[in-house]
């Protein structure tokens, strides 16, 4: 009995810890920090060339006080739409790469003469 005790305690800590410790992700479909922080470092930031700070208040992640937050966020959506649509197609997946080439601001044609 004891030993079913400990078991089911331990069984309960590790399903609470598995609920999702993040605040203010509505994009993603991550449920920890660590899936999120590892797609953010891995993917997103040599996308973009850029660093945590240049989207979050470094104080608050969950803050939305950065206008590239929201703009991210949007952009966010529009890769997952558009790798959605294509879905049915033989493509590889987009990302922000494909515009963006590790830089902040994607680069732009030039302007016609």
């Amino acid at each position: 009995m004891k030993k079913t005790i400990i078991i089911f305690g331990l069984l309960v800590g590790f399903l609470i810890a598995q609920k999702s410790d993040l605040k203010n992700v509505k994009v993603l479909p991550y449920k920890t920090k660590r899936e999120l922080v590892k797609y953010m470092k891995s993917v997103v930031a040599p996308e973009l060339g850029v660093k945590c700070n240049f989207c979050h208040n470094m104080t608050d992640y969950s803050s939305d006080e950065k206008d590239h937050k929201k703009v991210a966020r949007q952009m966010m959506v529009m890769v997952q739409n558009a790798n959605k649509t294509m879905n049915n197609l033989n493509f590889h997946e987009i990302s922000c790469w494909v515009c963006h080439r590790g830089n902040e601001h994607p680069d732009h044609p030039p302007e016609k003469k």
